[in-house]
């Protein structure tokens, strides 16, 4: 059981910060790994979420090309009856570096699971243990950057232009194609533009915690839930498989350090509505309602229980009873103590690998068709190495 519910904890991060895969507890990483990445964006779509997308694309510039911060964040799982909590740290040079360092400890109430992403804006290694089993995975990022640019030998801690968009065939979105792969792949930025490319979005402004914020929702676009069905082997989508989203972004810094504006600040993940029941009675409870209260779509000063819920013209909940019952929060990530920092040294975020014994799978693959990169026999070969 200890291992079941850490499997399903660290697989739901190893998902939100960059597998490109949406189940929190119905799927391992490694089957994660084979899934497609997110669909590209159809012109319509695009259209009516531009405004949202266009904020996510500055949101993910700001972390990439911004100055050096670091944070704590908190996410919390439910699952199976039970509510998973893990805290991290994440550190981001910023500057167009890729350099990144994030760490999170996840208790199931029997024991600690650890999961590590860290980026030298050369190699990128996630490293996640769940007991004593270790799995380790690498992305050659350095090489995607030259790959993407032709082969150029471009210094790597700068922005990279791209004169042409890659090929519409090949490519998720164009969200942020103006940024390189280094800056992209991992952490906060690519759970983003996952987020951008994956949902019908829409922002509206609102409070949390007596911050300013924009609030970005998500909706599952049907051709991905349709793609993402047809993968699973079934017609019924999985419970524990979010279809909806919340994120919450400053709008203004924080008033204790001057720092943060444009920092996303809160993530929630959520189910489908529930299918329609007979009204329940007095005594029907939801089975993460002791926790829904302290969420995001909650959060009294704004939004409702229900990313899909009405609000009123003030940006009150309109019906957050109701809403409450629609569906439910699988997944809460938090970040707190966001404060800028001087840019550490490259060292900070070199991988030291203490796992030899253990073979690491080479996911660069993966990036490959998404960034529109076609490599010679001889390149694919210098991933194996």
């Amino acid at each position: 059981m200890r291992e079941i519910l850490g499997k399903i904890a660290i697989s739901s991060l190893f998902w939100l910060v960059g597998t490109g895969f949406h189940c929190v507890a119905t799927i391992s990483p490694a089957v994660a790994q084979s899934v497609a990445p997110p669909a590209k964006i159809n012109s319509s779509a695009a259209a009516e979420t531009d405004p949202a997308r266009r904020l996510l694309a500055r949101v993910i510039e700001q972390i990439a090309l911004g100055p050096a911060f670091d944070a704590k964040f908190r996410q919390r799982v439910w699952v199976g009856g039970r509510e998973v909590i893990g805290v991290g740290t994440y550190e981001q040079a910023g500057d167009g570096s890729g350099w990144f360092n994030m760490q999170v400890a996840m208790h199931d109430g029997d024991g600690k699971h650890t999961l590590q992403q860290i980026s030298d804006g050369r190699l990128a290694w996630t490293r996640e243990q769940i007991g004593q089993d270790v799995s380790l995975q690498r992305v050659d990022v350095g090489r995607l950057d030259q790959w993407v640019h032709g082969g150029t030998n471009q210094t790597m801690n700068t922005p990279v232009h791209r004169e042409e968009p890659p090929e519409p065939d090949h490519v998720v979105d164009h969200l942020v194609d103006h940024l390189p792969p280094s800056v992209r792949v991992g952490g906060w930025t690519e759970m983003l533009e996952s987020i951008a490319a994956d949902h019908d979005l829409h922002v509206v402004s609102g409070r949390l915690e007596e911050r300013d914020v924009w609030i970005v929702r998500g909706t599952m676009r049907a051709d991905v839930r349709a793609a993402r069905l047809e993968q699973f082997g079934t017609k019924d989508w999985p419970e524990l498989c979010p279809t909806q989203v919340v994120v919450a972004i400053a709008k203004n810094a924080s008033p204790e350090n001057d720092f943060g504006q444009g920092l996303p600040l809160r993530i929630e993940f959520w189910t489908d509505p529930s299918k329609p029941q007979a009204a329940p009675n007095e005594d029907a409870t939801d089975t993460n309602s002791d926790t829904v209260d302290n969420t995001l779509a909650a959060d009294s000063h704004g939004l409702p229980t229900s990313p899909e819920a009405p609000t009123t013209s003030n940006g009150s909940n309109g019906n957050a009873v109701a809403a409450m019952q629609k569906g439910h929060l699988i997944s809460l990530i938090e970040l707190y103590s966001i404060r800028p920092i001087s840019s550490p040294p490259i060292g900070r975020f070199r991988f030291e690998n203490q796992d030899m014994a253990v073979n690491f799978t080479n996911d660069t693959d993966r990036y490959l068709a998404r960034y529109g990169i076609h490599i010679t026999e001889r390149q694919s070969r210098m991933l194996r190495r």
